[in-house]
């Protein structure tokens, strides 16, 4: 792998043209940012001296670190302060899963689950930091808009570079590399004391690890929660969206982060793979589709979705009338693994031998309804399966498999004593994809 040098440049720019570096105070001061975070914060069970010095202390270095960065060019959290807004939202909803999930509701956490609490915490607002220095070129500007530095940011910080900055998105997309620079930026902008209680206990620290370096198989209950806050925080910036298309069409006035639509993105395609995504939702509710019978495998990663899904949608919904430009609406919401490209992927179902082709779904909990039809293929039975069990089941795949399968079992649960627990069923829920990727 090759990256291009960092680019340098001598030049002013106008001021007009900079983005101002702010603390983290003032970009909190947003009132529905501040609500969130406020929200965020209930959920820690820390006392207040531990939660300010090593919740509120992490994010004041992230926010710092990410200052208006959007998260992404064109698709979504894109407005100014989207890097900050995903996180705050994933990890808002990431807690309030870790306590509805994970531990007794109405108990006092013990020291053991506040640490596997904070672990989540920090895991969630971390996530994916690694694009900081791998996906922006930033450059630092004075108070008169003379260049200062260009911006690395595993080796100096953004606030004390400049008074203004300006960046570009840069064009590679490394996924292998990104995973290891977010274990030496999360380090950087980690609290030494709240890093030293992660290090000391060896379970917990393997998993914070695992959680960072987006290894879904070996993060365990944590991994799932954390996919499933994911599909949360994506579901709200795209209902958002909505609400301001609505408002556009004097339906009614939304309450949102976004402050402008990205130009980029067209409504039309927007509402078109919104509606696909209901769809989806409610035909896994009505067990009209299943999980593991065509058109819908799960996969490392997510779930494939086979061409005859966006025809099936067609078929019930003629209004739409071309399925191909569907998938293009779906595709264009940035939900699928992109590692391709928006080229589909091919998988080998070794029940039939046949091959599977289709688009993976990474966010695919978001189109889960509570009560989940999954198929058995060896059996020709079907199974009914709590979300966050099948979530747990598909964050476990470990694509090094040639034979996939999903693992038996439920979600475990947290005891007192911070040891995961496994959840007994009388019948054991089990799928099997039985494919294996091609190429």
């Amino acid at each position: 792998m090759f990256l291009s040098p960092r680019k340098k440049t001598g030049k002013t720019r106008a001021i007009t043209e900079l983005h101002r570096i702010q603390p983290a105070s003032l970009w909190l001061a947003d009132e529905k940012r501040q609500a969130l975070a406020t929200k965020m914060f209930s959920h820690i069970a820390l006392d207040e001296g531990r939660k300010d010095s090593h919740c509120k202390a992490l994010t004041t270095s992230f926010i710092e670190a990410c200052q208006g960065l959007p998260e992404t060019a064109n698709r979504y959290y894109s407005e100014v302060g989207g890097l900050i807004d995903h996180a705050l939202n994933r990890t808002e909803a990431a807690l309030e899963l870790f306590n509805q999930f994970l531990v007794k509701s109405g108990d006092n956490l013990s020291e053991d689950q506040l640490l596997w609490q904070y672990a989540l915490f920090s895991a969630a607002l971390l996530k994916g930091i690694g694009k900081l220095y791998l996906d922006y070129n930033i450059d630092a500007y004075d108070n008169n808009g003379y260049f200062q530095s260009n911006c690395n940011l595993l080796i100096q910080s953004l606030m004390t570079s400049g008074k203004y900055y300006y960046f570009t998105f840069e064009g590679e997309h490394d996924v292998t590399f990104r995973r290891r620079l977010n274990l030496l930026l999360a380090r950087n902008l980690m609290p030494q004391a709240a890093f030293n209680w992660l290090a000391n206990n060896r379970q917990v620290f393997a998993i914070w690890l695992a959680l960072l370096n987006e290894d879904m198989a070996g993060s365990g209950g944590l991994g799932a929660i954390l996919v499933r806050a994911e599909a949360i925080a994506l579901s709200r910036y795209y209902d958002d969206m909505l609400d301001r298309i609505n408002a556009q069409s004097g339906k009614k006035r939304m309450g949102t982060f976004i402050d402008a639509e990205p130009e980029s993105l067209d409504n039309k395609e927007i509402q078109t793979g919104l509606a696909f995504i209901k769809w989806l939702q409610q035909s896994l509710e009505s067990s009209q589709i299943m999980i593991n019978k065509s058109p819908l495998f799960a996969v490392p990663g997510g779930m494939i979705m086979c061409a005859e899904m966006y025809k099936l949608f067609v078929r019930e919904h003629p209004e739409y009338k071309n399925w191909m430009a569907v998938q293009k609406a779906f595709l264009s919401l940035g939900l699928h693994d992109d590692t391709h490209g928006d080229e589909a992927q091919s998988f080998m179902d070794k029940h039939t031998g046949k091959e599977v082709e289709g688009h993976v779904f990474s966010a695919y909990a978001m189109a889960l309804p509570d009560k989940v039809a999954c198929y058995e293929a060896k059996t020709q039975t079907i199974t009914s399966q709590n979300l966050m069990d099948v979530v747990y089941q598909v964050a476990e795949l470990d694509g090094l498999n040639t034979a996939l399968k999903l693992n038996e079992g439920l979600m475990p649960a947290l005891d007192a004593k911070g040891i995961w627990q496994e959840v007994k069923t009388e019948v054991s829920a089990r799928l099997d994809t039985g494919l294996s990727q091609r190429g």
